[in-house]
This record gives C-alpha cells, structure tokens and sequence, in this order.
C-alpha cells in the first residue's frame, strides 16, 4: 500500500482548474489517483464586442471592449487508491465558481480574455469545505491561410484554495499554448460550411503536479501535451430548433509525464472567427 509522508502533499487544487469555456468532462489518471469531471460553464454578456461571425449590429460594431459574468459548476469523483495517511480515498465533487471575464479586442483576428473566478466546493467523503480562486488570461490569434483558418490561443492561469484536508496543495499554475488548424467542408448545412479540425496543446506547470505511483513513490508532472480533433462550422453555426446555435464539439487525448486521459468538449470556441476567403 502506497504510504504518504506527513510533509509529502497530494495536488488536490488542479480539480477545479476549469479555464476552458465550453462544457467539459476530462477524465484523468495518474499512479495511484484518478479523476473524472465534468464542468458546465454559463457566461451572460453585459458588454457584447463584435465576435462569433454574428451578422453586423451597429451598437456593437467597432466596441474593443466586452465584459461577461461567468458561472461554472463542477461534478466529479476523485479516487486515492489505498494511500496511508492521506485523508481522502475517494471524494464526490461539487463546486460553483462564479467570475467575471474581460474581453479586450486588440485587431480583427485577436483578442484578449482576462478572467476571475472565485468559489466553493465540497469533497463528500468527510464533509470537507474548499474555497478556491482562479485567476487567469486566455489570448487568441488567427491566421487565414488558403482555405484553412489557424489559431493560437496562449493561455495563463493560476489559483490556490483553502481547506483543512492534511497533504493537499491546492495551489496550482499552468501556462499552455492550444495550436489548431480548421478546414471547410465542401458542401453546407442551412447556409453555413461545416468544417474539421485538429489541434495540439502543450502545458506547462512552474510548480509541479505531485502525485503517487503505484509503486508509492512519489512522482512530479512539469509537462503535459493534449491532441485531438474538432468539428463545428466555420464563421458562424446554424441554430438549433431556433433555441441556440450548434456548438463545436472536440475529443482529446492527454498524455505526458505519468498522466493520461480523455478530453471531451462541447462548445467552448474562441470568439474571434475568419470568414471563408
């Protein structure tokens, strides 16, 4: 049975790192611990920017500054197989997050997204409170190329929490770079052009995510990579029964360093969109 040191710390924080902006199950496996979750975000506009290739509304046109409210809620479980001296051996998760996001528009294929969120969870295994913060910066850039639509979106994040779990670091700090590339369909679904895409996702972690092999030793994960492959429209997505519009959908692997898992992600596109040339 794998035994943890009193001045050893399991990073328990990385659980309710949520920078993406789409709906989200990720489920993640490292040595002895494993996690599943899954996270629906709502944001609500204040200050809309011209973004998502909707049609041209002179009360937007030309703004370079937006503001949304953000909620995200957190569902998952969390196992610790067999560790010795550690609280948790499996834990039900739930959390809610709200924040707030500024959208600063910087050129016609660019923008920054700086973001705040601030919230509780719970861990229902011994009825233990978390509060944790994220604070973040998500970048997006697009390049038009021929027919294909390339973007690179540089993300920062950092949080840290608070709890009375013994051997758990909540803090947490990653600095990714996503890399995609989106080519159009040749035909189209009410009036927009389907397309496909693939993308490569490198993270970096400055203070290192700490886990146990199965073996008990203890083990450091500086890097992690995701690839994985998307479908949604280019520019703009038809609307669903008149509801909302079609939401892209993308399916990845990650790996790297000890830790492996799916990525499964229902909207959550950039904001900044090229129209077909």
């Amino acid at each position: 049975m794998p035994t943890l040191d009193p001045d050893q710390a399991l990073d328990y924080g990385w659980l309710y790192s949520q920078p993406d902006d789409g709906i989200v199950f990720t489920g993640v496996a490292q040595g002895v611990q494993s996690t599943n979750l899954l996270s629906i975000p709502i944001s609500f506009w204040l200050l809309r920017v011209p973004c998502c290739g909707n049609p041209p509304n002179p009360k937007v046109d030309g703004r370079t500054f937006g503001l949304r409210l953000r909620i995200t809620g957190v569902i998952g479980l969390a196992q610790f197989d067999s560790i010795s001296n550690f609280d948790i051996t499996s834990a039900n998760l739930a959390a809610v997050f709200p924040g707030v996001e500024l959208l600063f528009k910087t050129g016609q294929r660019s923008m920054l997204r700086p973001y705040l969120d601030i919230g509780y969870a719970a861990a229902s295994s011994d009825s233990t409170s978390i509060w944790y913060g994220e604070l973040g910066l998500r970048t997006e850039f697009v390049f038009p190329w021929k027919r294909w639509e390339l973007g690179l979106e540089p993300r920062l994040s950092g949080g840290y929490g608070f709890t009375d779990i013994r051997n758990a670091d909540l803090g947490n700090v990653t600095i990714s770079s996503k890399m995609d590339a989106r080519y159009p369909l040749g035909f189209t679904i009410a009036g927009q052009t389907p397309d496909v895409g693939a993308y490569f996702e490198p993270s970096w972690s400055p203070n290192p995510i700490t886990f146990l092999s199965s073996a008990g030793t203890e083990q450091s994960v500086l890097w992690q990579f995701e690839v994985g492959g998307t479908v949604g429209f280019r520019y703009l997505a038809p609307m669903f029964c008149d509801l909302f519009r079609w939401m892209r959908l993308g399916v990845g692997y990650r790996f790297g360093e000890g830790t492996s898992g799916w990525h499964i992600r229902i909207g959550g596109d950039r904001l900044t969109r090229l129209p077909l040339p």
